[in-house]
């Protein structure tokens, strides 16, 4: 076991969820519309939070209509060993999100993780309509909603003990957290960004692989 303390931080859309909840949400209520936002999004025209905002106007829904939708999602069926894993190592994982707390929220609290600490932009369900907030303020990134790579630097300034930064990810909007990562698990579009800008990381395929690759080097206690 080593002497340092670790920070764990992982995304949730297609990390902890097995598939990207909220790109498949905004698809399935914009009966597609959405889809030509994404390219914009994906090539720096349009920030996350004109995104967000533009397909959250495209949804006209009940709570109701959605929260049935959303029972058709599954997380990775390895998170919540991982989360008890790290909880017996003294660790809370923190869940970063440029996605929505009500659908992530309903997720954590599904599969009795609620307790584990989260950052995300905030999606209020009513009348038909999303209202759309960003809690959290980006000082230097303009592209994300809520920045991962922010968050995890004010998280880090706090800390007073030596300690290693772990960032587990799958897409594009996980890029601005590889540089605050002192450890990076990737996969999917995020491996590609690493692969294309000659970025170190540690391929996994679920939590099951973190899990062994922590124990493996030492930072975890199995």
């Amino acid at each position: 076991m080593t002497d340092r303390t670790l920070l764990i931080f992982c995304d949730f859309d297609g990390t902890i969820a097995k598939k990207d909840i909220g790109y498949n949400f905004f698809y399935h209520f914009s009966e597609g519309k959405n889809m030509e936002l994404i390219p914009h999004w994906k090539n720096g025209q349009l920030s996350s939070r004109d995104c967000l905002l533009q397909e959250a106007a495209m949804v006209k829904a009940t709570p109701e209509e959605i929260y049935n939708y959303l029972d058709r999602f599954e997380i990775d069926p390895g998170f919540p060993d991982f989360a008890n894993l790290c909880r017996k190592n003294d660790i809370r994982p923190i869940i970063l999100s440029d996605g929505f707390d009500f659908y992530i929220r309903y997720f954590l609290k599904k599969y009795r993780l609620n307790h584990l600490p989260l950052y995300c932009n905030i999606g209020r369900l009513g009348n038909m309509r999303i209202k759309v907030e960003f809690p959290y303020e980006n000082h230097t990134c303009t592209r994300c909603g809520n920045c991962k790579g922010e968050r995890m630097a004010e998280i880090r300034s706090r800390m007073t003990t030596p300690f290693k930064t772990v960032f587990i990810g799958d897409g594009y909007s996980d890029t601005c957290a590889v540089t605050e990562a002192d450890i990076l698990y990737a996969k999917k579009d995020l491996e590609q960004y690493c692969l294309v800008n000659n970025i170190s990381y540690n391929k996994y395929s679920d939590f099951y692989d973190v899990a062994r690759h922590l124990i493996d080097e030492g930072y975890l206690k199995a």
